[in-house]
């Protein structure tokens, strides 16, 4: 009997025109963009935050993170919720393509010049081009992490001082 190749399972997006790839596996849920509150002392790449069984998630801006053109999200425009240090994150796509399986050994280096912090890890092929992968526990750095952290602490505490309504429940947390 012949051995099957190996496969991962890749969800295919696009942020400002790039083609991008996260493992599935890395991906807790997808979601429709939620009314965002933006705090002022919010960071430039936080898009803003909104309430999640009882947490307060930041939505991170991959193309300003990336250094790519603005894209100001749209109205339909797709969350990956994901974890970033046993928190949660959301990351703000502006399409999602598909999710594939890709053969293990169709997976290539990333092109140097696309390290993205080094979170670029690979690049798997999509239609007739390629999606560079990216490694979600990569995107921040230790310090970039820390202030996201205690950004997320302080807008926990805010939001559960307002009572602020529950995104997937709309009731107010107790």
């Amino acid at each position: 009997m012949a051995a099957t190749a190996s496969a991962t399972r890749y969800v295919i997006f696009s942020v400002s025109g790039r083609t991008l790839a996260l493992p599935a596996d890395a991906v807790r849920r997808f979601l429709p963009l939620p009314r965002l509150d933006r705090p002022p002392a919010a960071p430039a790449v936080v898009a803003g935050l909104f309430r999640y069984q009882g947490r307060a998630v930041p939505v991170l801006r991959l193309d300003l993170l990336f250094g790519f053109d603005a894209a100001p999200p749209e109205l339909y425009a797709p969350l990956f919720l994901t974890d970033w240090d046993g928190r949660p994150l959301a990351l703000l796509a502006e399409r999602v393509f598909n999710i594939l399986p890709i053969p293990d050994a169709e997976r290539t280096a990333a092109d140097p010049g696309l390290t993205f912090n080094g979170c670029a890890v690979a690049t798997i092929p999509h239609g007739a081009g390629t999606a560079t992968v990216i490694d979600p526990s990569r995107l921040l750095t230790g310090a970039e992490g820390r202030l996201l952290a205690a950004f997320q602490a302080m807008a926990d505490e805010r939001l559960a001082r307002l009572g602020a309504p529950d995104s997937k429940t709309g009731e107010a947390a107790r």
